[in-house]
This record gives structure tokens, sequence and C-alpha cells, in this order.
């Protein structure tokens, strides 16, 4: 019996020794924890709201009363699309727009938020909070708007043409330089409404500006 324990306890020690010997000595498995700033962010576009295609068809006829200054007949067609479709940002933006050119600015720029909210990539909408702060007399928030159209869309005509306007209320010759120069760049039409526009009054005489929007 002594011997059965004897070799047992031997056979004990070798396998001890064995493992000892062929495990890698001071070496531990590390884990290093993924951290926000590891992981790769990828941007997510925001879901947009499809607007219903009836309330667009009377979102459309209403812009061309818009553009009409027709601004009564417009309204009542933006109404009509935001009856069917209460989500219809173009139609919102559109209504907003609408009320500053009637001296509601507040709630115009409040309407004009809302699609933006719907849609917080919309050119249009941006270049309408422009429109809207200018109308308004807010002039710093206005560029500022008309910038952000411009960062969504570089060739958004009218965003540098609002700009333009701006400091042409101002008499800041250079800038509206400076934003009138591409606004023609991608519209050559932008010269004959520059020369009719009663913003630029302040600068018209400038030898730059005559030269910018001559025929």
């Amino acid at each position: 019996m002594t011997s059965y324990i004897l070799l047992a306890s031997i056979l004990l020690i070798i396998t001890t020794l064995i493992i000892f010997y062929y495990l890698p000595k001071n070496k531990t498995t590390q884990f290093t924890p993924i951290t926000p700033s590891l992981v790769e962010t990828v941007p997510v576009s925001p879901i947009v709201h499809v607007s219903d295609t009836k309330a667009l068809a009377l979102y459309d006829i209403g812009l061309k009363l818009y553009y009409q200054r027709r601004f009564p007949e417009a309204l009542e067609l933006f109404n009509q699309a935001l009856a069917i479709d209460a989500q219809c940002y173009e139609a919102t933006n559109a209504k907003g727009a609408t009320l500053a050119f009637q001296g509601r600015y507040d709630q115009g720029l409040a309407l004009i938020q809302q699609a933006l909210d719907l849609n917080p990539l919309y050119v249009y909408g941006h270049f309408n909070l422009g429109l809207a702060n200018e109308l308004a007399g807010r002039w710093d928030t206005a560029i500022a708007a008309y910038l952000k159209a411009i960062e969504l869309d570089d060739h958004d005509t009218w965003s540098y043409y609002g700009i333009a306007s701006v400091y042409g209320r101002q008499g800041n010759i250079d800038k509206v330089l400076e934003y009138l120069q591409p606004a023609i760049a991608l519209d050559p039409d932008v010269k004959e409404v520059a020369r009719n526009e009663h913003d630029f009054v302040p600068v018209r005489d400038d030898p730059r500006f005559r030269s910018l929007v001559a025929p």
C-alpha cells in the first residue's frame, strides 16, 4: 500500500513539473474593451416623411401663385394641402414664407422651423428661413440660414443672392460682390433681377456693381 502511495506521489510531482515547464511564463491574456472613441461612427440620415401626392399637387399649384405674389390664394392651397397631409413639410415651409411676406414674421418663421424639424436637410426650408428673417430685419440670422442652405447645396443660386441682398441693404459693396458673383455664375439671369432689386439701391452707383450686373 505504501508503495502505491509513493508511486502516486511521484507521478503527481512529475505532472506538475511538466505543466509548469510547458505553460508560458508571465503571460496573461489582455482584453481591450471597445470604447466609443474606437468605434467608427457612421452618419445616419434622418428618416424623412414622404408627403401625400394629392397634398404635393396642391402645394405645386400654390407655389406658382406664391411666385406671382398672389399670397391669399397661395395660402388657401397650402392650407388645403396640409388638411390632407399635416406633415407635408413642403406646404408647411411655403405657408411660412407666405405669412412672412404678409408681415406675420413670427408665425411664418415658426412654420418654416416646423418644416425643418420634419426635414432638417430641406434646402428650400433653410432658404426661406433666411428670407423670412431678412424680411423681419434680422440680418445676421438671415445670413446664417442662407449659409446653411449653401452648405447643403453649393449650387443654391438664390441663397447666394439672398446674402448679397442683405449686404446690399447695409451698403457693404465688397460683400455684395462676394456673394452676387457666384449667384450670377450659376444663373446669368440673376443680373437682370439684381439691376431692379431695391435692396441694392445703396450700392447701385458703385462702378463695380454696375459692371457686374451689366447686360
